[in-house]
């Protein structure tokens, strides 16, 4: 009995599950502190509101509860706070339940994250991850919130699992899971819908055989329409247009006209809405989207055409780092200020660009870092060319931790071998 108790003690599982208790305890904290009513008023009270109409009318909307069906979002977070709210009530109750559902995806989140730093580095580096996203405020307060970040982030962490395992093992269980969370995730936020061109590159370089690649991406393809199929025929019969996915790119990308530099001329973000909506009375929501992205366009051509220099800075260099410069951070929680989480923020992009440096060091793992560094830069980019906003680096800071981890793991390691052989060349016998 001693024995397995000591082999418990000296196991993984012991640490983890120690982990996945802080995580845990800090987001149920949050929540029994500040309240089952804890609120950004901003978009989490609208997908409540949209979940609820959901549930009365049966039509998805976002805007206002009484609105025209819209296509700004993708149907994931309404669905599923609808669901939870059918089980459980749109009361106190059914809020209640869905924090602590809310909660516990976080947790599973962490859980993940050690899986992923398991598989790519060791257990060390696994726990040393998972422990940094478990303590992690502003994650912690995302966690709390009603809002895409939570449940798109588990779908998210363990499809990029699970791709690492495929990439590897080659097996249909891990297509199949592979698959579930990747169209989860795409219900959630449409903006990662062009992941398989990084998987895409990722199995390039880990040489995956080509004849297995053909027939799962045939059975990936049948997948995808029976999945998404019924949103498309929904989003034809009330708009009638083909709309893959979302309409609403309309809106970030003319929003993104307004940050850099050299953007200050013409009209206002607001008096440009104002003149749309003028312009066309009649129109829906989705067709006052498609009019902000004609204007969005205009505008880009019209700045790069007055001040072309101004418009690659803006978009190459100054909304990336408006992105990366501060954390989401809407409430302030266990008295830790915005101004100081944002100075630990920058304190890890420093830390996890440093980190760098350990990834040629990580023999036979240096294609999964580079894989997992793609999901950086593919978000990155993307959000720059729409609207770069400090929310939507949240899930991908374990990616980060993950450097850093590594990074610590290593220089942990290398100053224990070194101080080993120091021992060992000034030993007795060695002296003699």
């Amino acid at each position: 009995m001693n024995k397995r108790i000591l082999r418990f003690l000296q196991s993984s599982k012991l640490y983890i599950g120690i982990i996945l208790l802080i995580a845990f305890g800090l987001r149920l904290g949050v929540f029994l502190y500040y309240g089952w009513d804890l609120s950004i008023g901003s978009d989490d009270t609208g997908y409540v509101r949209s979940a609820k109409t959901l549930l009365d009318t049966g039509m998805l909307t976002y805007h206002k509860p009484n609105d025209t069906p819209t296509v700004h979002i993708m149907p994931g977070q309404p669905l599923f706070l609808a669901a939870i709210f059918l089980i459980f009530g749109t009361g106190a109750i059914g809020t209640i339940a869905g924090k602590i559902i809310f909660i516990l995806l976080g947790v599973g989140c962490v859980y993940f994250v050690y899986l992923i730093g398991k598989y790519v580095g060791n257990v060390w580096i696994g726990l040393m991850t998972a422990l940094m996203l478990a303590c992690f405020l502003p994650q912690i307060l995302t966690d709390n919130l009603f809002l895409t970040e939570t449940p798109f982030m588990f779908c998210f962490i363990a499809m990029i699992y699970y791709s690492l395992r495929l990439a590897n093992e080659r097996t249909w269980k891990n297509f199949y899971l592979l698959m579930a969370f990747y169209l989860l995730a795409v219900l959630f936020k449409a903006t990662i819908a062009l992941f398989p061109f990084l998987l895409l590159f990722y199995f390039v370089i880990k040489k995956y055989p080509i004849k297995l690649a053909i027939k799962q991406l045939g059975v990936a393809a049948i997948i995808l329409v029976v999945v998404l199929g019924p949103w498309w025929v929904r989003n034809y019969i009330q708009f009638g247009d083909f709309i893959p996915l979302t309409g609403g790119a309309g809106n970030p990308l003319l929003l993104g006209t307004y940050q850099g530099e050299g953007y200050l001329y013409g009209e206002t973000y607001e008096d440009t809405v104002i003149k749309i909506s003028k312009e066309h009375p009649d129109a829906n929501a989705y067709e006052h989207l498609q009019y902000q992205y004609d204007a969005a366009i205009e505008r880009m051509e019209m700045w790069h055409n007055k001040d072309s220099d101004s418009f690659w800075r803006s978009y190459l260099q100054l909304k990336p780092q408006m992105q990366w410069d501060g954390q989401f951070y809407w409430k302030e929680i266990y008295s830790v200020t915005k101004e100081f989480m944002d100075r630990i923020h920058n304190r890890i992009v420093d830390l996890a660009l440093l980190s760098l440096l350990a990834v040629p060091f990580m023999k036979g793992k240096r294609k999964e870092y580079l894989f997992l560094i793609g999901f950086i830069l593919y978000n990155t980019i993307f959000n720059s060319i729409y609207y770069a906003y400090d929310r939507y680096n949240q899930p991908l800071m374990f990616i980060l931790f993950l450097g850093i981890a590594t990074a610590i793991y290593l220089l942990a390691h290398g100053a224990y071998r070194l101080a080993k052989r120091l021992l060992q060349r000034n030993s007795p016998e060695n002296s003699i």
